[in-house]
């Protein structure tokens, strides 16, 4: 992929010190918050910047592009004549779009000329600051309910793919805009819901769910954020590794959100080297179900993760809670660790009965746990159990069968152990079973309680 980091930026000319002025105080959060996704967004080293404005001109029809050869924008009609942004159009990138519109399924009418609107120009004041001075491609929103934001989404990837030119994304969008009296849009008691529900959904990277906060709620708070941010969150894959939201504040009755979508420097979802990477991994395949990619394991890195093993995956949450648990024993379902990790995080997420179905919402709240079973041994009696370091399976002639991972709390010594186990598996005590334990290699996310 191309595209080297995509950030959400909100665009109050506020913002800008010109106009800000003695107001500047009050939104202090925001403006170090631009300020610093812009150094990112610098120090990832794009070649272009493109730039999504819910404000430059719309067209029912077609996707709008700024054609000419330079960007500029004034603040002029913000009291601040001598405040602005002039910047060079990538011409070809342009032309690559128009070429992969079709495949994308969107097209794309020209804006040839005119001052940008501030949707584009606060974003990009901010990058210029910061030392921006290369190619930018300005794309308009359609209509609003046109459709085709993802399919937009696409057409940017598979330009910079074409031209194998790499690319930050900036999503510029407000949150709600009657957060309080005297609001820009007037007050609704509601709109703080929409904006706490974003930005929830921004820091649990649960960005399919971004489109899904109800429409009636979206136009009472008449925001301007979903659709910029799902234009570039589609461009990028709907990539969840690397996001975080870096500041929210409201001040003066409209949201400004700060936030790293994607970061491919950030990006570790596809390099996985040895066992400590395996709840990195789980967390991955349960974040590509929730956001419905449904991808592919990633190919082991040799050594340890390329064996056969059977695998436990446990969910809690970070405050010890279990939420889900599933594995396999002496029999792997899966070619190799990682595969069988990868099936067993989506089987503990959404299979375990005991639980329904993980949400997107609470992904940040959970913690996930990679146990590796290995050096499986029949033990005569239940006295050779050893529960802070050995598992153990019990099996009855008729085929009822339990487990218990070692190093489990309240499970201190072997008589508590196997009572528990066969308590697990319908055992009754005194009836003939056959036991083995086996040795467990143990992986936690940190702050994963024990």
């Amino acid at each position: 992929m191309n595209i080297a980091i995509a950030a959400l930026m909100p665009h109050p000319p506020i913002l800008i010190p010109a106009v800000g002025k003695e107001r500047l105080a009050d939104v202090k959060s925001s403006l170090d918050s631009m300020r610093e996704i812009s150094r990112e967004i610098l120090a990832a080293n794009p070649e272009t910047v493109v730039l999504i404005s819910p404000h430059s001109p719309r067209s029912p029809y077609a996707f709008g592009v700024w054609t000419c050869a330079e960007l500029h924008g004034t603040f002029a009609p913000f009291n601040a004549p001598d405040a602005g942004v002039s910047l060079p159009v990538d011409g070809g990138f342009v032309q690559a779009l128009a070429q992969v519109g079709p495949r994308a399924g969107v097209q794309f009418s020209a804006i040839a000329g005119g001052h940008l609107d501030h949707g584009a120009a606060v974003p990009l004041w901010f990058l210029m600051e910061a030392g921006w001075k290369g190619p930018t491609v300005v794309i308009a929103l359609n209509t609003p309910g046109a459709g085709g934001l993802h399919g937009l989404g696409r057409a940017i990837a598979l330009a910079a793919e074409t031209l194998g030119r790499r690319i930050a994304i900036v999503a510029s969008g407000d949150m709600s805009h009657r957060l309080i009296p005297g609001a820009p849009a007037g007050f609704e008691p509601t709109a703080k819901e929409f904006d706490a529900r974003f930005i929830e959904l921004l820091r649990a990277k649960a960005y399919r769910d971004i489109e899904r906060i109800p429409a009636a709620l979206q136009a009472r708070a008449a925001e301007d954020v979903v659709d910029s941010t799902a234009v570039a969150l589609a461009a990028t894959g709907w990539k969840t590794g690397s996001g975080r939201v870096l500041s929210y504040e409201g001040p003066f009755g409209v949201g400004y959100g700060v936030a790293v979508l994607y970061s491919a420097a950030e990006d570790r979802s596809h390099e996985y080297c040895d066992g400590t990477d395996l709840p990195r991994l789980a967390r991955t395949a349960v974040e590509s179900v929730l956001a419905r990619r449904n991808d592919e394991p990633p190919p082991p890195n040799g050594g340890y993760l390329a064996q056969r093993a059977g695998v436990f995956v446990t969910i809690k949450t970070s405050g010890g809670k279990l939420r889900g648990c599933i594995g396999t024993l002496e029999q792997p379902q899966a070619a190799n660790i990682v595969e069988e990790t990868w099936r067993n995080a989506i089987g503990a997420a959404f299979s375990d009965h005991r639980f329904p179905p993980v949400t997107g919402v609470e992904m940040h709240n959970l913690r996930f746990e990679v146990s590796v079973l290995h050096s499986f041994e029949t033990v005569d009696s239940p006295q050779l159990l050893e529960p802070a370091e050995w598992g153990v399976i019990v099996r009855t002639a008729d085929g009822r069968r339990a487990t218990l991972l070692p190093a489990l709390n309240g499970i201190d010594t072997a008589e508590q152990q196997f009572r528990a186990v066969c308590e697990k598996g319908g055992i009754a005590p005194g009836e003939a079973v056959t036991i083995t334990r086996y040795r467990v290699d143990k992986f936690k996310e940190p702050g994963c309680p024990d």
